[in-house]
């Protein structure tokens, strides 16, 4: 499948291209970078990419934070229902959010019209960051996900527009916690990274140590074109370093493995669809995990965070339903008193 991304520059923007592809994502926010513009270093500009994106070659490109042609949920409305037109309302819209105020921004996001919201993690990656941004901004995907599917039930679209989410997933344990917490499908970026073979040495072809002075999986050259083993490069010499055929059987070996590990769980929940999994299959082992994903610590009914109001609220149930017992007269009893009555 082939998803043709709207980003805020524009660059190389053709709305024939939109035709062509199998989904439409409109690039907000990313999980790594909330509320920050992209920046492609010079080194990755071949002529190549210049021709793709309409710019000159070796020149860093920049991407603004903000889209140039809407400014806020009204107009985002009417730019998604324009590409529906373009596209003859056969191309699915995907917004990509990085998760910052994940309620507001989803719930906004929602009344937009778009099939799909992609969430991003603050766990996810990026190829060129600050890294002040990659660090300290985002919240992570678990905190995330429960306020995201609160947001689609509260504006009642939980069951038209599906929540995709992303940001540090690596095996099937971390997509199951994600589809019991609400997520309705995954996607991956740096585990598949791994799975072309981009933290291995390649023997007889590439030295880490030697060249770079780290050792496989520590070289971030993701952002400068100098990749070793010819994954995030355009350089044609690097990228012969990917034999394709035995990277694609990596990566499919890969998720293999995972949905493999994600059906084992979701059987051990005795569940028969992995879509089935429920915060009710999740137990906390920490108060920050309890907080965050909002499900009860392990062994307790308790869930950290919640709010006087609801404890309150299930108090003056009990209580009720208490009064309501203690208040039952047995039939015969009640007979009784009518006839002394």
């Amino acid at each position: 499948k082939w998803y043709y991304q709207v980003i805020q520059s524009r660059y190389g923007f053709n709305p024939h291209h939109l035709m062509l592809a199998d989904g439409i994502e409109f690039f907000i926010g990313q999980g790594c970078k909330v509320g920050l513009g992209g920046h492609l270093m010079g080194q990755k500009v071949t002529e190549q990419v210049a021709e793709m994106r309409s710019l000159p070659a070796g020149i860093d490109q920049r991407s603004p934070a903000r889209h140039p042609d809407w400014l806020g949920p009204d107009d985002l409305s009417l730019k998604i229902q324009e590409i529906r037109e373009a596209t003859d309302y056969q191309v699915p819209i995907q917004l990509k959010l990085g998760a910052a105020r994940v309620y507001d921004d989803v719930r906004m996001a929602a009344k937009c019209g778009p099939d799909i919201i992609y969430l991003d993690g603050g766990e996810g990656g990026t190829g060129a960051g600050p890294h002040i941004a990659t660090e300290e901004t985002g919240i992570p995907l678990m905190a995330a996900i429960p306020e995201a599917r609160r947001a689609l039930e509260d504006v009642g679209l939980a069951d038209e527009i599906d929540l995709v989410v992303a940001g540090g997933i690596r095996n099937g344990a971390d997509v199951a916690k994600c589809l019991a917490l609400g997520a309705k499908a995954v996607a991956l970026g740096h585990a598949s990274l791994m799975a072309l073979n981009c933290n291995k040495e390649i023997p007889g072809v590439t030295d880490y140590e030697g060249t770079i002075g780290v050792p496989a999986g520590q070289c971030y050259h993701c952002h400068t074109g100098r990749c070793p083993v010819g994954i995030t490069t355009q350089d044609p010499e690097l990228r012969k370093r990917l034999v394709v055929e035995e990277a694609s059987e990596r990566v499919y070996n890969f998720l293999t493995t995972l949905t493999m590990e994600l059906q084992m769980l979701a059987r051990a929940c005795g569940k028969t669809n992995v879509h089935s999994l429920e915060p009710e299959d999740l137990a906390a082992l920490t108060i920050e995990a309890s907080a965050m994903a909002r499900v009860p610590l392990a062994g307790t009914t308790y869930t950290v965070g919640q709010t006087e109001q609801e404890i309150l609220a299930e108090v003056k149930r009990l209580l009720a339903i208490k009064a309501e017992e203690e208040l039952e007269v047995p039939a015969d009893v009640a007979d009784l008193r009518a006839v002394e009555q």
